[in-house]
């Protein structure tokens, strides 16, 4: 494969995928704002992690996840839109993820009696956690900027700034 094919062929990736994570944030914050069982999903998430006004906090993130997520999807300011996604996913994570992480083992046989976390396998949970993954992918997005193929590239032509290159 020559160079120019490969390049083709990882931009064609690198633009699956942040399609297929702008809809995946669009579809989520969508839900979460507009069907009703999400609703109360994210409405008892919110209260349970104590924030303040948190049929407020509820709507508004679920707005910027369906907002960032959207434009995200359609390659529109791809890097702000990432590093918004980025802050949203890092909430998530300190605030209601993380503490999911066992601190220690139970094994299959209870007798043999429960075994502290090591580092290695706390690390394991922690990359299991899909708010690490999307934290990573959208990291690399905010790097590279749109690639190819989204709105970016229309305005690039134009205008030259941090958010569109």
């Amino acid at each position: 494969m020559e160079k120019n094919t490969v390049n083709k062929a990882g931009d064609l990736f690198y633009v699956i995928c942040r399609i297929s994570i702008g809809l995946f944030f669009f579809i989520t914050g969508f839900n979460k704002l507009f069907h009703p069982v999400f609703q109360g999903y994210m409405l008892k998430t919110i209260s349970n992690l104590g924030f303040s006004n948190p049929q407020f906090m509820a709507n508004f993130v679920a707005f910027n996840e369906a907002f960032w997520g959207l434009l995200l999807l359609l390659g529109l300011l791809t890097r702000l839109s990432s590093l918004s996604l980025i802050v949203i996913m890092l909430v998530a994570l300190f605030t209601k993820d993380l503490h999911s992480i066992p601190t220690e083992l139970v094994p299959v046989d209870p007798a043999a009696g429960p075994h502290p976390m090591d580092p290695f396998t706390w690390l394991t949970y922690f990359f299991f956690l899909p708010q690490v993954l999307f934290i990573m992918i959208l990291g690399m997005f905010s790097f590279y900027g749109y690639r190819a193929f989204g709105i970016d590239q229309l305005i690039r032509k134009k205008k030259k700034d941090f958010f569109y290159l």
